[in-house]
């Protein structure tokens, strides 16, 4: 009989619910074992144990015993590394956090995911509390996401001949072929022209890395967000059967 096994690693709270009458399920996206659920016990009455520490968001160090072959851990213990007090008090921030945790959730399997994709979480959420909010910054979120997941796009250049992208070449975005192809490749396959400015920040944007005083980097100018956001959004289309409960938040607050 294989042994249950204490595991202590820092994490992000990405979802949390109550569970009967004192209890919690919490979702944790980790640096060492990847998303992992567990049952926070008398998380709801305790004063000490789980004060502040189980709400989305926040960043802690985790206790988990891990039981083999069953599909939720117990939280033994949590201790608080950061609360971003800015994303609770900015409904902006809070509906683009929300978004990231939620396709995170989504997107990551239990038990799957390794150190990097922790890292973009956390620096994520980071990132949102200390800068603006830009449209950009979910782009390139869901770009390193796509990345890390498995299914990043190539759009720098043809999936199938290699011509690279740039002003004067007009490229078709397809998602069936993960990424964009040139206008002699596209065929008569479903593609939609992508205008060179728009592709050139996306490029941009899966080059540029989640750091502290970084939002200039995800700048995108308001005519570009429609479209951009169209265009990372398709390559997500074959995971995500059914939208997400913050976007509608998201639409709501244009």
């Amino acid at each position: 009989m294989i042994p249950a096994e204490e595991v202590v690693t820092p994490a992000v709270v990405v979802r949390t619910r109550a569970f009967g009458e004192s209890d919690k399920i919490v979702t944790f996206l980790t640096r060492d074992r990847g998303k992992v659920t567990g049952v926070a016990k008398g998380a709801q009455r305790s004063k000490r144990r789980f004060v502040n520490v189980l709400e989305p968001f926040t960043h802690v160090d985790v206790t988990l015993l891990l039981r083999p072959h069953r599909d939720l851990a117990f939280v033994n213990a949590c201790v608080l590394r950061d609360a971003p007090i800015a994303i609770a008090r900015d409904l902006v921030k809070f509906a683009y956090g929300s978004y990231v945790l939620e396709l995170t959730d989504r997107m990551v399997r239990e038990h799957e995911a390794g150190p990097e994709t922790y890292e973009l979480v956390r620096d994520a959420i980071a990132l949102l509390e200390l800068d603006d909010a830009e449209p950009g910054m979910l782009r390139a979120f869901e770009l390193h996401l796509l990345r890390l997941t498995g299914y990043e796009p190539a759009l720098d250049r043809c999936r199938r001949c290699g011509t690279a992208a740039g002003a004067n070449i007009a490229m078709y975005v397809h998602p069936a072929r993960g990424g964009v192809l040139c206008g002699r490749c596209r065929g008569d396959g479903r593609a939609y022209q992508a205008s060179p400015p728009v592709l050139e920040r996306l490029i941009a944007f899966q080059r540029a890395q989640f750091t502290a005083g970084a939002g200039d980097r995800f700048r995108l100018a308001p005519s570009m967000a429609a479209e951009a956001r169209t265009l990372v959004r398709c390559f997500f289309a074959a995971n995500l059967s059914a939208p997400l409960v913050s976007e509608k938040l998201l639409e709501a607050l244009g």
